[in-house]
């Protein structure tokens, strides 16, 4: 059992017994449907949560081997890929996209409804958001070209004839931006234009990308771009609300569809499923380097802001006060405005499906929490999830922060 503040045997019981009952009020307030917590301390996991269920209507219970959709989680993964290749001098954040998709070279976008001629798209903006690469939905003057492509996309995959992730980048870099790249931030695709480029480097499909460098390295046996037939029975269902009555979702987002075979259209941005015992084994990865994927230097890299003031006026969401953000992720800096106990310079992403991780690896702390909610990102659930952990922490060794393991 852990040391805590006071007592060893005290401050575990404490701990466990906190996160079991912030995780059953949630599903009890009809709050959240269901969801696993794990907490990793120097790589290994210490503590782990289920509750509620992942399938309501059939009770089945939600656990570590659920199969989620984890949505812009995948973005740390996408991140992770970039680091990797930038380490082994094949990737430059300076370099230009055009250097891999020739059809950013004329860059421009629309403004007062005219063509106006910019800069090019670089590296670093794909990884900062300061592309101006939209996704679906979008409202920008110039948008709807970008709309429309989308909407090809989609129905490419729904006639079994699915855009590649390059295909689909080519094609994409023939559009309008939203605006200049580097004068605003903007949530888009990005990371799948980055995807795209990472299979360029490595001449590899994104998939067996992270499969050869983080995937297999860390036994995440269960995290892919599609889910097997022989897995399908632990596909949690994805829910529009919680309650005692949730309405299952009856539409697609971002082109990601419950396939059972792997698609040809990889999003690096939103693509990956995977479980909570496997999402976790990288949030340990990243707070302890145990496996090597990325040591100290990648890491603090990963975790600094890269926005300048001006681009953090568009980086105004809830979620992100008292963040900076860079490479993919958003890095805790002020804890005021986010309402949080985690340190300066802990970081992590979410998903728009509920799946959440947060990273300090000064003390080498790794959380995650998996829900499978729609328009969850960072929940109520995971602000109350972090401060229960870093409330229970005692300082020793200077700035380090320590929690034994459980048994």
């Amino acid at each position: 059992m852990p040391a805590g503040f006071k007592g060893d045997k005290e401050m575990a019981y404490d701990l466990k017994k906190n996160v079991k009952e912030i995780m059953e009020r949630a599903i009890a307030a009809g709050e959240e449907n269901g969801g696993v917590f794990m907490l990793y301390k120097d790589g290994e996991k210490v503590l782990e949560q289920a509750a509620g269920y992942a399938d309501v209507k059939k009770k089945i219970p939600f656990a570590d081997n659920t199969i989620c959709r984890i949505y812009s989680c995948t973005k740390i993964f996408t991140s992770l890929c970039a680091m990797i290749l930038m380490s082994r001098g094949k990737l430059d954040t300076f370099w230009e996209v055009s250097r891999f998709f020739p059809e950013f070279e004329n860059a421009y976008y629309i403004k007062g409804w005219k063509k106006t001629g910019c800069r090019q798209v670089i590296i670093r903006d794909l990884l900062n958001m300061t592309s101006g690469l939209a996704y679906p939905g979008d409202s920008h003057e110039g948008a709807a070209q970008t709309n429309e492509l989308w909407g090809r996309l989609d129905e490419s995959i729904r006639n079994g004839n699915s855009m590649s992730t390059q295909e689909f980048v080519h094609e994409l870099g023939k559009l309008p931006l939203m605006f200049d790249p580097g004068s605003e931030w903007l949530y888009g695709s990005s990371a799948d234009v980055l995807g795209a480029v990472i299979e360029k480097i490595s001449d590899m499909e994104l998939a067996d990308f992270m499969k050869k460098e983080i995937i297999d390295p860390l036994g995440m046996t269960d995290t892919d771009f599609y889910v097997p037939k022989d897995k399908r029975d632990r596909l949690a269902v994805l829910y529009k609300n919680a309650g005692s009555d949730p309405s299952e979702v009856d539409f697609v987002n971002l082109c990601i569809y419950d396939l059972d075979e792997r698609p040809k259209f990889q999003s690096g941005g939103a693509g990956l499923f995977s479980t909570p015992q496997d999402l976790a084994k990288l949030a340990g990865e990243l707070s302890s380097g145990k496996a090597g994927i990325a040591n100290k230097y990648m890491v603090d890299f990963m975790r600094t802001n890269g926005l300048d003031e001006k681009q953090r006026a568009y980086a105004n969401w809830d979620s992100l006060k008292g963040y900076g953000y860079g490479n993919l992720l958003r890095c805790h800096e002020n804890r005021s405005l986010s309402g949080s106990f985690a340190p300066v310079g802990a970081f992590g992403w979410d998903g728009w499906t509920g799946p959440y991780m947060l990273i300090h690896p000064e003390s080498k702390t790794g959380i995650m929490l998996c829900l499978q909610r729609t328009d969850a990102g960072s929940s109520q659930l995971s602000r109350s999830l972090v401060n229960a952990v870093f409330g229970s922490m005692e300082e020793s060794a200077g700035t380090r922060l320590t929690i034994p393991l459980f048994s």
